[in-house]
């Protein structure tokens, strides 16, 4: 027996339980499986670090993050119906962050490119007046409880292909 000869093949790799030629048959057969137990992994995997993302973002917030909130249980005095509102940091210190919150509102938590979607962080309504201080402490409470479901960090001036800093912010010391 040669090892050169095209087509010679080894009794050791196609004989047996799990031979690798049936391996292969069965994946080539079934690759709708496959595919979709792949996308599965490949989806638990963008969602486990996207919270890990989120989690680091709350517990070491920076001047121009994103928090997503409910912002009914932080006051009982604005609209039940609407409440889902992004948090936008204006600037931290050692005890506080301090938000700048958000005008447009969800009934439903969405997604943060769909607070952001057609870039609506740009426009002048897009802001309340008024700002909101909280602890770090208060902040890491309300992430645990659930409150704040989501936080983002802009990469350059943008969430999610989403403008949401102008360049004037972007070039100021943070």
């Amino acid at each position: 027996m040669r090892q050169g000869i095209i087509g010679y093949s080894n009794p050791a790799k196609t004989t047996g339980f799990l031979s690798l030629s049936a391996m292969g048959d069965w994946f080539i057969e079934h690759i709708e499986i496959v595919l979709v137990i792949l996308c599965f992994f490949g989806y638990q995997y963008f969602e486990y670090q996207r919270q890990q993302n989120a989690t680091a973002i709350v517990q070491n917030p920076q001047k121009y993050d994103f928090l997503f909130v409910d912002y009914f249980v932080l006051n009982k005095n604005s609209d039940p119906r609407h409440r889902y509102v992004p948090l936008k940091v204006l600037s931290v210190d050692q005890q506080n962050v301090t938000f700048k919150i958000g005008n447009i509102a969800h009934s439903t938590a969405v997604s943060p490119s769909q607070h952001m979607k057609f870039d609506s962080a740009m426009h002048r309504n897009f802001y309340r007046a008024n700002t909101l201080s909280l602890s770090k402490d208060k902040i890491a409470n309300l992430y645990n409880s659930g409150i704040i479901y989501d936080a983002r960090r802009p990469r350059n001036i943008y969430i999610d292909g989403w403008v949401v800093l102008t360049l004037a912010e972007l070039n100021t010391e943070k």
